[in-house]
C-alpha cells in the first residue's frame, strides 16, 4: 500500500480548497483586477498556488477600492459644504423676500398718500378758482 506523506496530504488539500476559495470570494470577483498576475496556476490540478501574486492582486484591488472610497468621501464632503451654502442662500433669500414685501407695502402707503395729496391739491385749486 501506498502511504501519503504529510506534504502530499497538504498539497492535495490545498489543491482542492484554494480554487474554491478564490472563486467563491465575492470581494475578489467584484473588484476590478488591476494586474495581469493570476493567483491560480493555468492547470487547476497543479496544487501550487502563487500566494505572492494573490497577495499582490488583493493589495492592488485594495488600493483601487481605497482610492474610490477617498473620492466618495471627497464628494460627500463637498456636497455637505454645498448644502450649508445652499441653506445660507435660502435664508438670505427669505430675508430679502420679507424686505421686498415690506418695501412694497411702504410704496403702496406712499402711493395712497400721494393720491390723497393730489386730490386735496385739486380741491384747493378748484375752490380758489
Amino acid at each position: 500500500m501506498m502511504r501519503f506523506s504529510p506534504t502530499c496530504a497538504l498539497l492535495l488539500a490545498a489543491s482542492m480548497t484554494m480554487p474554491a476559495i478564490c472563486q467563491s470570494n465575492s470581494f475578489v470577483s467584484s473588484a476590478p483586477a488591476t494586474t495581469g498576475a493570476t493567483a491560480l496556476p493555468a492547470n487547476a490540478a497543479d496544487p501550487s498556488v502563487n500566494f505572492a501574486a494573490l497577495r499582490e492582486d488583493l493589495s492592488s484591488q485594495n488600493k483601487v477600492l481605497q482610492k474610490q472610497l477617498d473620492v466618495q468621501r471627497g464628494i460627500l464632503k463637498k456636497n455637505q459644504e454645498l448644502l450649508k451654502e445652499a441653506q445660507k442662500l435660502d435664508a438670505e433669500n427669505k430675508r430679502l423676500e420679507a424686505e421686498r414685501k415690506k418695501v412694497e407695502a411702504q410704496n403702496a402707503d406712499l402711493e395712497k398718500q400721494r393720491e390723497t395729496l393730489k386730490s386735496a391739491q385739486k380741491q384747493v385749486a378748484s375752490e380758489s378758482n
